[in-house]
């Protein structure tokens, strides 16, 4: 009431008297006009609040860290703790995306949050180091997540197609698999009797390590097209080094068979090459199916 009162005052030319005198010159009429506007002003301005704090950029610091074993490479070793400090950071920029959805009544599902916050994420590497734990080493690394707000909306009509969906949950599948693999292989390492079974142990472990580092890839190629559906040139190079890495792969042939379509169907040599990786995609399903058909 008091700063309804001095609003009143100012427009009745009142100022320097007592409230009492001024309620008594100032028309109630104009008090409640007053009253009204002020409440207005103040639920209007509550109405934009909420938006207010998403114009800036969201930044989140998380660490990561993984024991690396005989047979692994401490590149792919790094890689595992960047990933497990990844996922620790996708958390949250996964609240800071559903609050947001909620606020611009974007109507996303939880996958379509996942999906959404780890393509928004642009992460920096702001410290690691390695150290000795036993017989092995210890890779611990710190990083800053940004997510920023400009891009939710226009990603958020990208992410609700299904085939985005099943994508992502295949990869981050992919990726517990591979660390459930590792580890198990590391226990036969451990448990292997004579040099020969070592060897082999050895060798499975390399292998999975190559399937592990084309998933890197395979998974940067979808984020290319999430962020940018005409980064034809930038999805094809990260489906040939998933391809590389790892000559197998047969979701990487299927997506980057697409890719060739996509940027130039209607010249032959682009069109060649989709219908080749459609193909060999198709010959790797035989072959692992039914490898007597695929022979």
């Amino acid at each position: 009431m008091k700063y309804i009162l001095t609003i009143a005052t100012h427009a009745c030319h009142c100022e320097g008297q007592s409230p009492e005198a001024i309620s008594e010159k100032v028309p109630q009429s104009l008090l409640w006009q007053t009253m009204l506007a002020v409440c207005v002003s103040f639920f209007a301005m509550m109405l934009f609040l909420p938006s207010v704090g998403f114009t800036e950029s969201k930044e989140i610091i998380s660490e990561g860290t993984y024991n690396m074993g005989d047979g692994e490479t401490p590149t792919v070793a790094e890689s595992r703790a960047l990933l497990q400090a990844k996922r620790t950071a996708l958390e949250e920029a996964g609240t800071y995306v559903e609050s947001y959805s909620k606020v611009k009544d974007l109507k996303l599902t939880e996958d379509e949050i996942k999906v959404l916050a780890s393509g928004l994420m642009e992460v920096t590497i702001l410290d690691k180091k390695r150290t000795i734990v036993g017989d092995g080493f210890n890779f611990w690394v710190k990083i800053k997540a940004k997510v920023n707000p400009d891009k939710i909306e226009e990603m958020a009509k990208r992410v609700k197609e299904k085939s985005v969906i099943d994508d992502y949950k295949k990869i981050q599948e992919a990726y517990d698999k591979s660390q459930k693999d590792i580890e198990e292989l590391k226990k036969q390492l451990a448990q292997a009797k004579g040099e020969k079974e070592k060897k082999q142990v050895e060798a499975k472990i390399t292998d999975e390590e190559r399937l592990f580092e084309a998933n890197q890839w395979f998974e940067k190629g979808l984020k290319q097209g999430y962020k940018n559906p005409y980064s034809y040139k930038e999805q094809i190079d990260a489906f040939t080094q998933a391809i590389l890495l790892y000559p197998s792969y047969a979701e990487a042939y299927i997506h980057r068979g697409w890719t060739y379509y996509l940027y130039n169907h209607l010249n032959k040599a682009f069109l060649d090459k989709a219908f080749a990786d459609f193909n060999q995609a198709i010959l790797i399903a035989l072959r692992v199916n039914s490898p007597q058909l695929a022979a």
